[in-house]
């Protein structure tokens, strides 16, 4: 039987987004066949990939000009080829460019949703975008979402049908290829590291990571803050780091090549987001045996149960989350228990179950044509 032909299309992609696509390719490719359209500029990162690539005009702006380029070129593609049967498209430009490329070329649709659909600037944005989105439901196949609280958000501000929406949790490897690389982190074996991996943007709530460490260092002065990730706002946040007179105890590191080892070196992860679709540096501390502090907001709250398997605080509350640092810390029993659940919990969270789900939503519906 021949292998159905996907075209995915993303935006330009960090963190979940990027792995979400690279464990789909990886997982599915021998029951489908891949083309993935993204960014030129973001071809590296896909190369090593079995699909083909296909440059996208699709920028980080609003640019309408680019969506139309992008939407010419994904018809061109599609017409060329005469083989796609399927567009699957990440975030919310991809999802509108993939869309009116399949009207034309009357093909399905599907909308995966990583975190909120759109972040309007402002009132009237965030009303045009939901305008929007009501008139491309009628030429979307299905939506995916990465939690229960994603898909409730849709049902709610773009009053999409339950029955569009299906549920399917990004997974990991519950026994990570990188677990016996050396961490490489420049501190002695003795030094507690307070962590997190995570994109350096407004959502990521790592100013408030910053003020939590200016509230422990006094009581904790043997205390080192690790941030890893890339983003628009590491400038700001090196600002604010010397603003505080923390340059000696936090580090910014940029791209962690090696996570899990990194992970593993931590006494305490922390993921202090403002708003947060899932998770997956949550998952991946809990695999590393970790103990995670972590925002009850969104999705988190799904992954991490307070006190059972980590603890949960408030967003935007730097006294909280100092206080919830400072509770791991002096109760070590309590961090191993918490660790210990939380490894056995991650299991829920695995790579094949959500790779199963995906394919099982392209056999509905590559059937439905």
């Amino acid at each position: 039987m021949q292998k159905a032909h996907i075209l995915l299309v993303v935006r330009p992609a960090a963190g979940g987004i990027k792995v979400h696509l690279r464990s789909l390719v990886k997982y599915l490719a021998a029951d489908f066949n891949f083309t993935l359209a993204c960014p030129q500029e973001q071809q590296r990162d896909y190369q090593d990939l079995p699909c083909r690539i296909l440059p996208l005009s699709l920028s980080a702006a609003v640019n309408p000009l680019s969506y139309l380029q992008a939407v010419r070129q994904l018809k061109q593609y599609i017409m060329k080829t005469n083989s796609v049967k399927l567009l699957h498209a990440h975030g919310f430009k991809a999802a509108f460019v993939a869309r009116l490329a399949a009207r034309v070329c009357k093909l399905p649709c599907l909308v995966t949703v990583h975190s909120e659909f759109v972040q309007a600037q402002t009132a009237l944005q965030s009303e045009l975008y939901r305008t929007a989105e009501r008139v491309l439901q009628r030429w979307t196949a299905g939506y995916i979402t990465v939690s229960f609280w994603l898909a409730e958000q849709l049902e709610r501000q773009y009053k999409i049908e339950a029955g569009q929406i299906s549920v399917v949790p990004n997974g990991i490897e519950l026994t990570a290829g990188g677990a016996a690389a050396a961490c490489t982190l420049p501190f002695s074996k003795e030094t507690v590291l307070i962590g997190t991996a995570a994109r350096l943007a407004p959502q990521k709530g790592l100013d408030v990571l910053l003020q939590a460490a200016a509230i422990l260092l006094p009581r904790f002065p043997e205390l080192h803050f690790v941030v890893a990730g890339t983003g628009p706002l590491r400038a700001e946040l090196e600002k604010m780091r010397q603003k505080l007179a923390l340059e000696k105890h936090v580090h910014f590191i940029g791209y962690c090549r090696q996570i899990e080892a990194f992970l593993a070196r931590l006494s305490v992860f922390v993921l202090p987001a403002r708003t947060e679709a899932q998770g997956i540096a949550a998952l991946e501390a809990m695999r590393a045996g970790c103990p995670v502090v972590a925002s009850a907001v969104g999705g988190l709250k799904e992954v991490i149960k307070d006190n059972v398997n980590g603890l949960l605080v408030p967003p935007d509350n730097a006294v909280s989350l100092a206080a919830a640092i400072e509770k791991l810390l002096l109760q070590p029993q309590l961090a191993a228990s918490l660790s210990r659940r939380a490894r056995a919990d991650v299991c829920r969270f695995n790579i094949d179950e959500s790779m199963r789900r995906t394919k099982t939503v392209y056999a509905r519906v590559l059937e439905g044509r």
